[in-house]
């Protein structure tokens, strides 16, 4: 984890997600939500994962993720660069992971481009056939660096 955003509360993700707002949101995943934010004076650009906590397995998943990714250093998995696990403005657990904000997008915008997964102003990603083997090259030697 890097020590200048070793400290992250809740209150400042809050006001860097804008409230968490739809307009910052990037993406649902079964366990959570992520957003984008800016992060202190020096404008890091971040992704935001906060967990579904009402949600069965979402803690165990946090702790899981936590752990699986504090060491990893790969250069086709996404960076974590601080957690946050605390309670928000009404007592609620919160907890988050932030990480490295990519610009390109997901993965699946570029593999399974479709009306619903990229905004109305932007175009669809076009990838070639040597693009996808390469993405393939590459996912599989991350998932390589994961199990050995």
């Amino acid at each position: 984890m890097n020590d200048s955003h070793s400290n992250v509360s809740y209150g400042t993700l809050l006001k860097v997600t804008e409230g968490f707002s739809l307009t910052n949101l990037i993406g649902i995943g079964s366990f959570g939500s992520v957003y984008r934010g800016i992060l202190g004076d020096n404008g890091t650009s971040i992704s935001v994962k906060v967990l579904h906590l009402v949600r069965h397995g979402a803690l165990k998943s946090f702790i899981v993720e936590c752990e699986a990714l504090k060491n990893i250093k790969h250069r086709n998995l996404l960076k974590i660069l601080t957690v946050c696990s605390g309670s928000d403005y009404q007592g609620n657990d919160f907890k988050a992971l932030v990480c490295e904000f990519m610009d390109n997008g997901s993965l699946e915008r570029w593999l399974q481009p479709n009306a619903t997964s990229y905004h109305q102003n932007e175009l669809p990603k076009k990838l070639n056939f040597i693009q996808r083997i390469n993405i393939a090259i590459d996912v599989a030697s991350a998932l390589d660096y994961l199990h050995h």
